[in-house]
Order: structure tokens, then sequence, then C-alpha cells
């Protein structure tokens, strides 16, 4: 795998990597989709994954709007998601947490790049009290070409003060994967609903089944004790 010990820093996606929120979101498709008799909502909904609300609104687009107001349809999904958020609380992926501290316990500069909104970004990482872990956020309304273009990920590296090819990238999605290696980053895949096909892997420093795992990686590489 190579020598990761002078590793810059460490950059996250955020929903299906901190939150287990990609499930609740395809779970708002299926009902608002049932409700409308649309057929495939689930496969239109998963290409949406990592993706902007701009570019989800012009997949969507293509597949429904003939039928319905696509904007409106995105109003009552959103809906369901709050409703569905107000029941359960917004989960957090295994090991988050745990490995969040130990990035900060070892003054590794760690930063996040979702393609939501920075605004929704903030909200919901304070609202988990998560928001101390990151000194950098970029949100997908802050650059123009979403993921899987690498805008996102070069944008928070050069706030973050580090290296394209010296800075991890963990993502779920195969937008999210393609976007960090086409910024040069080193990739670690984790995936969430989508099933990493051999692309995936190729382009991935590692791959693990949750962010546990990664921790343990991490923890062997070196980037953490030595740091002051």
């Amino acid at each position: 795998m190579g020598n990761f010990s002078d590793i810059d820093g460490i950059i996250f996606d955020m929903d299906g990597v901190i939150f287990d929120s990609e499930r609740l979101g395809l779970q708002s498709w299926l009902e608002v989709g049932g409700r409308h008799g649309l057929e495939g909502v689930e496969e239109n909904a998963r290409k949406c994954i990592g993706r902007s609300t701009k570019d989800s609104m012009e997949i969507l687009e293509a597949a429904y709007g003939d039928r319905v107001s696509i904007a409106e349809l995105y109003k009552e999904a959103q809906l369901a998601f709050s409703e569905l958020m107000e029941k359960n609380g917004m989960p957090l992926k295994k090991g988050a947490v745990t490995l969040l501290k130990w990035l900060r316990e070892n003054n590794i500069k760690t930063a996040l790049a979702s393609s939501t909104s920075v605004m929704t970004v903030r909200k919901e990482l304070d609202e988990a009290g998560l928001l101390e872990y990151f000194s950098v956020i970029v949100g997908g309304d802050m650059i123009e070409r979403s993921k899987p273009q690498p805008d996102i990920y070069l944008l928070a590296c050069d706030r973050l003060g580090v290296r394209p090819e010296k800075t991890f990238a963990v993502e779920d999605s195969y937008n999210g994967i393609l976007a960090a290696y086409r910024a040069g980053m080193l990739p670690l895949l984790v995936p969430d609903l989508i099933e990493p096909n051999s692309e995936m892997l190729e382009m991935s420093a590692c791959s693990f089944n949750d962010l546990e795992e990664a921790l343990d990686w991490l923890k062997t590489t070196g980037i953490g004790p030595e740091r002051t």
C-alpha cells in the first residue's frame, strides 16, 4: 500500500460516511414516489447519491419531468426526510465519533466536503455535536461543478492547507471516490448503499467495512502518534 506516514490530513464526505442519512433519503424518495405512482424511484434516487441538489434535480427531471413538478416532488421528499429525522434522529455511522476524536487528539488536519449546502452541513454537524471536529467545511453550493468533478475536494484541500496527493478522502459513493481520485487524493472507500464496483476499488487507496476498521488501519500508518 505504500508509506502513508507523511500524510497532511483527511477530508470526509458527510452523507453515508459520517451520517447514516442516505438510507433515510432513499426511504423518503420511495414514499414520495409511491404517492405519485412513479416507477424506478429507487434506481433514480441512487443515481443522485453524492451529487449536488442541482445535479439531482436534473436527473429527476429527465426521469419524471413530463409527469410531475420536480420542484414540488423535491419539497415533498425533503419534508418526508425531516419527519423521519424528527422521529428517529440523524443516525451516525458506526465508529464516526471514535475516529474523529482520534484525529483531533493526534492533531491531524480534518475537513469535510459535502455536496449538501454548507448551511445544512453546519446545522446537521452542530446538532450532532460534531462541528468542532472539522477545521474546514465545504458545501456543494460553494463550487460550480459538483462531484464527480474534483472541485469540492480541491477547494477543501486549499482551505485546509494540505497537498491533495498527501491527503485522504473518505467516501462511500462512486461519484465521491471519482471526485477524490480526479483531485489527485488518496481515496478511502467505506461503502454504504452503493455496492463498490471494480473501478471504485481500483481508484481507492484502501477500502473498509466501516469507520472502526478504517481507524484501526490509520493507526498502523504512523500518521498520528508522531504529530505535535
